[in-house]
């Protein structure tokens, strides 16, 4: 169906994947003897030190039922590693990468354009194409975009979204964009190598801020809209 439920369709396939969650498998660990609470999916509570209820005893990975991804598990170790040596670390989960690794790839860091929205946000949004992109020319792979979600006000960035090639190696500036708070400005400001990839978050970033280089300038509202800048020029 289409996002409204309605205009169902049917495709025939030969396999299904499902790959909606995991349910925790902690019900052999006897947790009830140590006394650590679990929350009714059987879920190990913690706080944002990875602490359980019980002094002295951590809970990191999808036990902890918070993201379950790799990546968030290794960095809810190195919060307990530096707890452990005296050190005040906490986990944020603001900006935590997904990558999906088919073909194109997809990555995404933060608020999606929707939920940015909801929010609150005052939302401007870029998008560059890989077509557009020399280095995705001359990679042969030029399906997919940069997409940045951004708040209009301070031009805060809020997420970014990939589509293409390498998205999941392109994604790492997202995060740092986000853990940063930094804007579309300082992500267009920032040299990037050329011809590299990398330069569809730069390129997405002057798309949003209404100063595109290797795209056309995003279509207006109306051919009346559209009409205006060119009668100013023609002048």
């Amino acid at each position: 169906t289409d996002k409204d439920g309605n205009n169902p369709q049917t495709e025939e396939v030969d396999n299904v994947l499902i790959g909606v969650s995991r349910k925790p498998n902690t019900l052999d660990l006897n947790l009830e003897k140590t006394g650590v609470k679990t929350d009714r999916r059987g879920y190990i509570d913690v706080d944002d030190q990875m602490r359980t209820n019980v002094p002295n005893v951590f809970a990191i990975g999808d036990v902890v039922g918070k993201v379950l991804l790799a990546h968030v598990a290794t960095h809810q170790g190195l919060v307990v590693a530096g707890v452990l040596a005296g050190h005040n670390e906490r986990i944020d989960y603001k900006a935590v990468p997904a990558a999906t690794f088919t073909h194109p790839e997809v990555a995404s860091v933060g608020l999606t354009e929707k939920k940015a929205r909801d929010a609150g946000h005052n939302v401007v949004v870029g998008k560059f194409p890989f077509v557009a992109l020399g280095r995705a020319q001359t990679y042969g792979s030029t399906d997919g975009l940069v997409k940045i979600v951004a708040d209009q006000r301070y031009g805060e960035i809020l997420g970014v979204h990939i589509i293409g090639p390498s998205a999941s190696d392109l994604i790492p500036e997202g995060v740092l964009a986000l853990n940063l708070e930094a804007t579309l400005e300082d992500v267009a400001n920032a040299i990037h190598a050329h011809p590299t990839l990398g330069e569809g978050t730069m390129e997405a970033s002057m798309v949003a801020l209404g100063m595109p280089v290797h795209v056309g300038p995003p279509r207006r509202a109306s051919s009346a809209q559209s009409a205006q800048p060119a009668a100013a020029a023609a002048r």
